[in-house]
């Protein structure tokens, strides 16, 4: 099963890039996860970007790296015996692995699902887009998971050449 992920973090200057927050959206879309972490940032980490476009759009409610370490692990340890994180960035990526701590958890598989090269096309690019109609929060880690699962369900219906309409 996939796992859609996002993250927000501090921005790509110095210090190196902290987590602020991350998500997960199950393939089915029955299971989310949501967590804000309180203490591997400041604000003075923070790009002007993500100070303009990422924190004001935060929940509030903020866990430490233990607190959020034990709350993922639990939750991938409820997910099927073979997960697989679905991602547009490296970055996302080893921002769960990290988080998720070693050992890693045994369903979780070692490598993500690339969506990158779906961005450029016009099925998944259209899906995604229409997903901040619903949910304006662009660049809220979980607002950003649903509109990728959105995204790649389109994706994979364009592929079946219509069949799953019919089904």
């Amino acid at each position: 099963m996939l796992l859609f992920l996002d993250t927000e973090y501090t921005g790509y200057s110095e210090p190196a890039p902290q987590l602020i927050s991350l998500a997960l959206v199950t393939e089915d879309g029955r299971r989310e996860f949501y967590i804000e972490i309180s203490d591997t940032w400041r604000l003075t980490d923070c790009t002007d970007f993500v100070k303009r476009e990422v924190l004001p759009l935060l929940d509030g409610v903020g866990r430490s790296t233990e607190e959020a370490r034990a709350e993922l692990r639990q939750w991938l340890a409820d997910c099927p015996r073979k997960v697989q994180a679905a991602c547009d960035s490296p970055t996302d990526f080893a921002f769960l692995l990290r988080l998720a701590g070693l050992p890693r958890p045994a369903n979780l598989a070692s490598d993500y699902f690339d969506l990158r090269p779906l961005i450029d096309t016009t099925v998944y690019d259209k899906s995604v887009t229409s997903y901040y109609e619903v949910d304006a929060r662009i660049h809220h880690a979980l607002a950003d998971a649903r509109a990728y699962r959105r995204g790649w369900l389109a994706w994979m219906d364009s592929r079946k050449g219509g069949l799953s309409r019919l089904i």
